[in-house]
């Protein structure tokens, strides 16, 4: 066997986790010591600050003022997204039934109605003194008149909508010219999904033209109303598509404006009353005893894998096969106290040898010594233990290895004896122990057996 000294050893973790399982003991009690140590500091710590008068005054009085706040900032919060609820409704509701809104942009229809108002005023050439024109005020009226509530009222019931609606079909306006004068015309433009609708809404109006003529001429003035003009056409309104994309926005922005705020009015946490002096010292006593078990578990832990990795203690069988390709010819039990339940429960976990017969576990070994040992007549028991453990381990082999002669020795690095008798056996079967030999003694006596020539028949771990 070659073994390479300067070869990485790698780290199984299988091995690292039971380590530390197997030292439950000192992690618990390191965790509960530092829990009762950590916590009772600060529940101490906080009961004398809780019973300092000034300490409590300003307690109370910092508790109001954020009690304060916190209504009042609830309040604003709940007003605030009432008010938006009622204005996404709103919203809401003007961009389902609005016919200016939900009209197709490039298929708008127009009927239009021009009305020329006429009083026959004429200025009296010679006169230092002329009459009033009235035109301008009666054109003035029939624009007031028509776009009155009441006016709107009466012709969306006809037409079967609401007058926010039609107001904003209609547009009444007085003519002017180049140089802003008015120039005694009244145009009445009504558009409309269809021209249908959009005459029949424009025939509404001019009916009230009608019926007000009577009334102005009696308050301003007599005067004639003729229709010049009226047509009913389709046309393209990119301004209405200007329009629907501000109105789709204008709902969008009030849904986030309203996530925002309830967002935050979610994020409100009710400030809490300061809790008496044995409550509150209970409180930081369990939360900081946690965090010192916390703490504490996790030092010790540490602490042990750091041990795991920087020992050179022998940890189970198979470190034996996968280091120095040594064959295990059997395992048994170590002697001592015997394991508790959790131990003994983790040894099976884990698959270590426990409550192993041990005159069945040296047959098993001497056939196995039979298979490999062939054609030798002397071998040697020696190992990294003590000399007891070697001497039993070599009566009981000898009793199972009939013409086989059995040596017993000890740790041939320690005792110049077993180093004499090694030249006169033709093998050598090691006898560890989990947990007290040592990798590289181990590794020392096979170099020493290699040297003069003799075979490793294997080794006998005791765990």
């Amino acid at each position: 066997m070659e073994n390479n000294s300067n070869e990485v050893v790698e780290i199984d973790l299988k091995d690292l986790m039971f380590a530390v399982l197997h030292k439950w003991r000192p992690v618990l009690a390191v965790a509960v010591i530092m829990a009762v140590l950590l916590g009772g500091a600060k529940g101490t710590m906080t009961y004398r600050n809780q019973n300092d008068p000034e300490t409590a005054k300003e307690a109370r009085v910092t508790y109001q003022n954020d009690l304060e706040l916190y209504e009042k900032n609830k309040s604003t919060y709940e007003r605030e997204m009432e008010n938006l609820r009622t204005d996404i409704a709103n919203q809401q509701e003007y961009l389902d039934h609005s016919i200016w809104i939900n009209m197709s942009p490039y298929d708008v229809c127009e009927a239009r109605a021009d009305l020329f108002v006429s009083t026959g005023y004429q200025i009296m050439p010679g006169m230092e003194y002329q009459n009033r024109d009235n035109t301008d005020t009666i054109l003035q009226a029939y624009q007031s008149l028509l776009t009155s509530s009441a006016v709107l009222e009466d012709v969306a019931k006809q037409v079967k909508t609401e007058p926010r609606y039609l107001e904003e079909l209609v547009e009444v306006t007085i003519g002017a010219n180049q140089d802003g004068q008015l120039n005694r015309m009244l145009t009445i433009d009504v558009k409309h999904t269809t021209k249908e609708d959009a005459k029949e809404v424009l025939d509404a109006f001019l009916a009230h033209v009608d019926d007000m003529h009577d009334r102005i001429a009696t308050s301003i003035g007599e005067h004639t109303v003729s229709i010049v003009n009226e047509s009913v056409s389709a046309l393209v309104n990119l301004n209405l598509a200007e329009l629907q994309r501000q109105q789709t926005e204008k709902l969008t922005t009030l849904n986030d404006s309203l996530q925002t705020k309830q967002t935050a009015y979610d994020e409100l946490e009710e400030p809490k009353e300061v809790d008496s002096s044995k409550r509150a010292a209970l409180k930081s006593a369990i939360k900081y005893g946690i965090l010192g078990g916390i703490l504490g578990g996790f030092l010790i832990v540490f602490g042990i894998c750091v041990a795991f990795v920087m020992s050179d203690k022998l940890y189970s069988a198979k470190e034996l096969r996968s280091r120095y390709k040594v064959k295990v010819l059997g395992r048994l039990s170590k002697g001592g106290k015997k394991a508790g339940a959790i131990d003994a429960w983790l040894n099976r976990l884990e698959g270590r040898a426990c409550n192993v017969n041990a005159e069945t576990e040296y047959g098993l070994i001497a056939a196995n010594i039979r298979n490999y040992a062939d054609g030798m007549k002397t071998i040697l028991v020696t190992g990294d233990v003590d000399s007891e453990v070697l001497r039993g381990a070599a009566e009981a082999l000898e009793k199972e290895l009939s013409g086989i002669r059995v040596i017993s020795g000890n740790c041939m690095l320690e005792d110049a004896e077993t180093v004499k008798k090694l030249p006169e056996c033709d093998g050598v079967v090691f006898v560890e122990q989990c947990g007290m030999s040592k990798y590289s003694a181990l590794e020392l006596e096979i170099e020493r057996v290699k040297d003069l020539g003799k075979s490793v028949v294997g080794c006998v771990v005791l765990e």
